[in-house]
């Protein structure tokens, strides 16, 4: 049983920001997290700090207070307004930022940071992306606690950047497929079509993975989904599709329905996912829960993430990832070996697991 005098302010800028890997975890854990208190199993006196406009209803929230309070907005609303509202409560920010202000001032302040890929891949950001995190960076590795990640490979990174924060980072795996719910099928009719799922982002690799769809189009006749989009921390992606190979590349922007995201999985062949940099990526495991055959970058924290449950492929040659795609288009056999075995992956990861050892590690601290 947790303390239940130590009462809890979450951050909830993410409600403000498009919904990608690092909004979808926020969105997951706060929803757990109310399930876990009106279960006794966290701490009772916990609110959720938003912009007045923000909309909170997806979370369908029943134990947790929502605190409204205007005066900025974005991250001018993170660093002015909500500082002024932590009033004694520790803060609990989920999305990679913090307010400077309430670290400097002796604030408990609890953050997870995802990952620093703007220090490895600063081409895909915009620049003011960039210059914003590499000032609040430091800042956080030296006054916050815990610090939060996803993986091994991510903590020990952190550790190399700030070497006296090694103590106070703390890995905890994302969960998996929304809720931790699923209806799992083996027999689900799959098409000929491989499926990518994530940000159109340099660092993840879009450019290759354009080049290999417009070769499976145009030499095997394989359609390819592209599930996300840009927004204006990316920087954009070069390169054009070639007209003769276009209608079979479809690009359908961000999915909020999770339903209709769910439709995409279970109906692809496999989820092409040769990332450049990850942490603790959702994807794969989304894509395992469901039934769908992952092919991924052989990269540490996807190694740490998918186990043996994924094809793994370099990531920088375009030739080894169209061949992991055409071995699992070809090989009916493989495909389900890595169907079974995703399964099996796949239910290790859950956001109440992730929930629960966030509470535990901030109750230590």
């Amino acid at each position: 049983m947790l303390q239940r005098d130590d009462a809890i302010l979450i951050n909830g800028r993410f409600l403000m920001q498009p919904v990608t890997g690092v909004q979808r975890v926020a969105r997951e854990l706060v929803a757990e997290m109310d399930r876990m208190v009106g279960a006794g199993e966290a701490p009772a006196g916990m609110a959720l700090a938003c912009e007045p406009e923000a909309d909170v209803s997806s979370l369908r929230l029943r134990h947790i207070a929502v605190e409204r309070r205007g005066g900025a907005r974005g991250h001018a609303w993170e660093q002015f307004v909500l500082p002024r509202m932590v009033a004694g409560r520790r803060l609990l920010c989920l999305g990679n930022t913090a307010p400077v202000a309430s670290a400097l001032v002796g604030q408990r302040v609890a953050v997870m940071i995802h990952d620093v890929s703007h220090l490895s891949f600063p081409q895909a950001y915009s620049r003011r992306y960039r210059w914003a995190h590499r000032a609040l960076l430091p800042v956080l590795l030296r006054r916050a606690g815990p610090i939060f990640t996803g993986s091994i490979a991510e903590a020990e990174r952190l550790r190399r950047l700030r070497r006296r924060s090694g103590g106070r980072i703390v890995t905890i795996q994302n969960g998996g497929w929304s809720r931790d719910r699923v209806e799992r099928d083996m027999c689900c009719e799959r098409e000929r079509m491989v499926l990518y799922v994530g940000s159109l982002s340099r660092r993840k690799n879009v450019e290759r993975i354009v080049a290999v769809a417009q070769r499976l189009a145009r030499e095997d006749g394989v359609r390819t989904v592209f599930v996300g989009a840009g927004n204006e921390i990316l920087a954009p992606i070069r390169g054009r599709v070639a007209p003769d190979v276009a209608p079979m590349l479809e690009f359908v922007g961000q999915v909020p329905c999770i339903e209709t995201l769910a439709g995409y999985y279970r109906r692809a062949a496999c989820l092409l996912f040769p990332s450049l940099y990850e942490a603790s990526p959702l994807p794969p495991i989304e894509a395992m829960s469901l039934g769908c055959p992952v092919v991924a970058s052989a990269i540490p924290s996807m190694t740490e993430r998918c186990g043996g449950a994924a094809l793994y492929c370099d990531p920088l040659d375009t030739d080894d990832i169209l061949a992991a795609v055409r071995r699992v288009l070809d090989d009916p056999g493989l495909a389900e070996t890595l169907r079974a075995q995703g399964f099996a992956r796949a239910e290790r990861f859950s956001w109440g697991e992730q929930a629960r050892r966030l509470f535990r590690a901030m109750t230590a601290n």
